[in-house]
């Protein structure tokens, strides 16, 4: 069931993307993830604010909890937030039905990671970032006693396994925070080695839709977009003239310099608006009957920075956020 509209907010629903999404374990990575799960409580856990616990297939997750009743959960594995719910129990985003989590390969929903690499290129599609252990380095709860905001920070630097991918030293910084309702993210990467580097990156967002073809996504009229719909490595150049962009086949769209501002509709009467720095770029993915199973679940709309590649000076630092509310627009 998609989210639904402001004024929907007050009865129940079933969960039923956590029925769908059943866990398996063996016992030995159970009982090696339990212990550090339990060194994660001692060391960063934040009583009612921050909790580890022991995900799908026994990896740890983090979970944010809100005063107001929102929470996000992010597995460390990919530094994937998988869950962002609003206080009413309403789930905003959406993993596969084909989504594994015994690090087998990057999840495949919720909010994962594309870096160093965007889309297909010299190293693996996507880059390494997502199906990598990311670090806690330190969480909080602002000290307000009105609203205490949930958050984790997590690191990923260089290892033998990226070098030989991507021969560059880095710091990647990733900040997950609860305002409220909302949902924060930040993506700073840091260059730790003594040349410079470029990269291109993105968030690759899975939304819930009631329904594809009642979704829609505004804020991009005028802009010039690559269609990558019939051939991803020799894309369209196009305008978009549409006031908002419908869903009636593949899509899979790169949007060029974009407003810091898009929402997506999701056919409830609700809407995901889409707040960021950074990213230049917004790219509008479904994969229509090339997932049958769920591709009238989801849409992706995606913070990127892919038109020009983000460059980097050794010692300098390149930085970009976005803000995910959900806003009503029934009336």
């Amino acid at each position: 069931m998609a989210l639904r509209s402001v004024a929907m907010r007050g009865q129940a629903r079933p969960n039923v993307a956590a029925a769908r999404r059943s866990a398996v374990s063996s016992r030995r990575t159970v009982s090696v993830v339990a212990s550090s799960v339990a060194d994660l409580n001692k060391k960063f856990g934040i009583p009612g604010s921050v909790e580890f616990k022991e995900g799908k297939s026994g990896s740890p997750v983090v979970v944010l909890k809100h005063a107001c009743g929102a929470s996000a959960e992010m597995y460390l594995y990919g530094a994937c937030v998988t869950s962002w719910k609003q206080p009413s129990g309403d789930e905003v985003l959406y993993v596969r039905p084909d989504a594994v989590f015994d690090k087998s390969k990057p999840i495949s929903g919720g909010v994962p990671h594309c870096f160093p690499q965007f889309g297909p290129g010299a190293m693996q599609q996507h880059g390494f970032a997502r199906n990598l252990d990311w670090t806690v380095s330190t969480t909080s709860a602002d000290p307000n006693p009105d609203e205490k905001d949930p958050s984790v920070e997590v690191v990923l630097s260089e290892s033998d396994y990226t070098l030989k991918m991507w021969p560059h030293k880095f710091k990647a910084v990733y900040t997950v925070s609860l305002h409220g309702e909302q949902l924060n993210l930040q993506l700073r990467v840091i260059n730790t080695d003594d040349k410079p580097f470029d990269f291109t990156a993105a968030l690759h967002t899975y939304i819930e839709v009631l329904e594809i073809a009642k979704a829609k996504v505004t804020g991009l009229k005028g802009l010039t977009y690559l269609c990558k719909a019939k051939d991803p490595k020799v894309p369209e150049t196009k305008k978009e003239d549409r006031d908002a962009v419908v869903f009636s086949g593949y899509t899979d769209s790169v949007y060029l310099n974009s407003p810091a501002h898009v929402e997506l509709e999701v056919g409830t009467g609700a809407a995901v608006a889409l707040d960021s720095t950074g990213w230049e770029d917004t790219v509008v993915w479904n994969p229509h009957l090339t997932m049958k199973d769920c591709y009238n679940s989801f849409c992706c709309v995606e913070n990127a920075k892919f038109g020009k590649a983000a460059s980097v000076k050794p010692g300098e630092s390149w930085t970009a956020t976005v803000t995910m509310s959900v806003v009503d627009v029934s009336n």
